[in-house]
């Protein structure tokens, strides 16, 4: 056995990874909510810039997506949609990337975790969202939606680790 093993067989916590395993609080969940905000005003130059630039934006996409309030009773709108789309990116997303941000890659810089977790959600993304459209409109979507994940996870998790720390969670 190792020094760093305990009798377990597990390995001992650095300082690092116990100073971060305080519960998730209150301040903690308003921290990320308002990272989830922020992150999410930080995509919007890609996610309607650059299409609007190249005429390719659409708000049938928003409709859509508001499909899912018909759960609700409520109906598809671009409000209703544009509604979801903000209380999923400032409430869910980033009280979620609290709970599972610590078990992602990599291990550091710890703020690039959320990169991976909006990587996972760009792939189901991608699967729900691919417009039916010719070769220039699917890879110009490909392409935009990738970097708009990639911006929204790379200020999610660089925010929370700045303002607060992403839990590690012992297990």
């Amino acid at each position: 056995m190792t020094p760093e093993q305990t009798d377990a067989g597990t390995y001992a916590a650095d300082d690092r990874s116990a100073s971060a395993r305080e519960p998730i609080t209150v301040r903690l969940i308003g921290t990320a909510m308002l990272a989830g905000f922020v992150s999410m005003v930080s995509m919007l130059p890609v996610l309607v810039g650059i299409p609007a630039l190249l005429d390719l934006f659409s708000t049938d996409p928003i409709v859509r997506f508001a499909s899912f309030g018909s759960f609700l009773g409520l109906e598809p709108s671009l409000a209703v949609g544009a509604a979801m789309f903000i209380i999923g990116g400032t409430l869910f997303l980033p009280i979620q990337f609290l709970v599972v941000g610590a078990y992602l890659p990599p291990e550091e810089p710890r703020y690039a975790r959320g990169v991976t977790y909006a990587l996972i959600y760009w792939i189901a993304f991608v699967m729900v969202f691919l417009p039916a459209a010719d070769a220039l409109a699917v890879g110009v979507f490909l392409v935009v939606s990738l970097l708009y994940h990639v911006a929204y996870g790379f200020a999610l998790g660089y925010l929370i680790d700045r303002w607060a720390e992403i839990p590690q969670h012992a297990v």
